[in-house]
């Protein structure tokens, strides 16, 4: 195995724990109707403390720059913090409701009425 090889599998476990926890994190929120947000610090220290101790600020950049998943769960960043793309930010954006019938708030509730009957 050539290095190149091993630091790609590295940088994709490392990308799939940091969108696990963020998605961990974007659940919670999506549960309790908030939005949410993280600071970095403190997810730098939760994925160093799963053994990724070269995590930083310019690794998560890159990692945010060449991946459509982490993509689709972090709304905004910063070195300071990170906002995740929750249902109620979604509420916020009024360029994500572009549907003028509204069926997709039909489908939303039939979602949510479906996860409240699972759970």
């Amino acid at each position: 195995m050539r290095f190149f090889e091993f630091q790609d599998s590295n940088n994709k476990e490392l990308e799939s724990v940091v969108v696990n926890t963020l998605n961990n994190l974007r659940g919670e929120a999506d549960e309790e109707g908030e939005t949410s947000e993280i600071s970095f610090p403190a997810l730098q220290q939760i994925i160093q403390n799963t053994g990724y101790s070269m995590f930083n600020y310019e690794l998560f950049k890159q990692m945010y720059d060449d991946s459509e998943t982490l993509k689709s769960v972090v709304d905004d960043f910063n070195n300071e913090k990170i906002i995740l793309k929750t249902d109620k930010e979604t509420e916020k954006d009024p360029e994500m409701n572009i549907d003028d019938q509204g069926s997709t708030d039909v489908v939303k509730k039939m979602a949510k009425s479906a996860l409240k009957k699972r759970t």
